[in-house]
């Protein structure tokens, strides 16, 4: 049978409404939420927003840190109550984040919801499961984050951090979540997007970052601008032209010639920050019909390859210029 909830009136008008927003805001006290206030509740999380009357034994099972807080002796007469029962303070906590904290812990199914929250609201996730050790949620949510910003350039390709705009504060208030909450594995490829914003958005939220943060952003943006689309592409037709240890000299004109056409047409060939992320798996030849094309069948597979090479080294690396330290260092953390 699932726990008794009192039912709760809507809050009546008051002498204050009408009043300047900030006025009210000063005197707002938190109330009970409508879906966590049980009746057989034994404790009261209490934030700016909200009170949860919720079971101090569910917060106990999940929770060493409440579990231990729980134990500690309070003196009766002057322990926050509320209806006689303790309240505790969940003081640096955003409500948001003990509201979903206590849907998980009642029963959501975090493993298919987490896709559906924003990135903020999972950011919070982590911090009050990192903080109170929610192991099992922390370990859920740690493992998603990690999906979204992988380790490896397969994964980061089907990311749905790519289906979906992040603001780019968020992504920098992750950055510093992420480090205080020991998650590194997120943080080359967090870096990454960073670091490949324009410079204008780049720039403004610099100073407010550890000056070690700002100093690898600075400097992977440096790196990934010396390994920019329009050389990798021309250092691959240029190899073909003259050949090598492992290549046939191409001899068609046509050939190189139409392979010219398409560079002059790329986005970022000629000028332009242009990650070497960015460019396509196919690169210049993406989306062009190789059935009506002059392009030797042998150069565009070397072509490709040369592509998809260059794109893995440069993922190989990510992490120590971002970092100062290779991606099996960050997982043995």
């Amino acid at each position: 049978m699932p726990p008794k909830r009192r039912r709760l009136s809507k809050n009546p008008q008051t002498e204050d409404e009408g009043r300047p927003e900030e006025e009210n805001s000063a005197t707002i006290k938190p109330q009970p939420h409508e879906d966590f206030w049980f009746e057989d509740g034994s404790i009261v999380l209490a934030t700016d927003v909200h009170l949860y009357r919720v079971h101090k034994g569910m917060l106990s099972r999940f929770s060493k840190v409440l579990n231990d807080l729980f134990e500690l002796p309070t003196g009766d007469a002057d322990a926050d109550n509320s209806e006689g029962v303790p309240i505790v303070r969940m003081v640096g906590d955003s409500d948001e984040g003990v509201l979903i904290l206590l849907r998980a812990l009642y029963g959501m199914s975090l493993r298919d919801t987490l896709g559906e929250l924003t990135l903020m609201e999972i950011a919070s996730l982590l911090s009050i499961s990192s903080k109170y050790d929610f192991q099992d949620i922390r370990a859920i949510v740690k493992q998603y984050l990690e999906s979204l910003f992988p380790d490896t350039l397969k994964k980061y390709k089907d990311s749905k951090i790519h289906k979906r705009e992040y603001p780019s504060d968020h992504l920098f208030e992750l950055i510093a979540l992420a480090r205080r909450c020991e998650v590194p594995m997120i943080l080359p490829t967090l870096y990454y997007l960073c670091a490949r914003l324009p410079m204008e958005k780049l720039v403004v939220h610099l100073d407010n970052l550890p000056k070690d943060v700002s100093k690898a952003l600075l400097l992977g943006r440096t790196w990934m601008s010396e390994n920019p689309a329009f050389y990798l592409i021309g250092h691959s037709l240029q190899y073909r032209k003259v050949g090598g240890e492992h290549s046939a000299i191409c001899k068609s004109s046509r050939c190189l010639e139409e392979f010219r056409s398409h560079l002059s047409n790329f986005p970022g060939g000629r000028s332009g920050f242009v990650s070497i992320f960015d460019i396509p798996d196919r690169g210049v030849l993406d989306g062009v019909d190789m059935k009506h094309s002059k392009i030797c069948e042998d150069c565009a597979d070397t072509y490709v390859k040369s592509v998809g090479t260059s794109k893995q080294r440069a993922w190989n690396v990510l992490s120590s210029k971002f970092m100062g330290k290779m991606w099996n260092e960050l997982n043995g953390k």
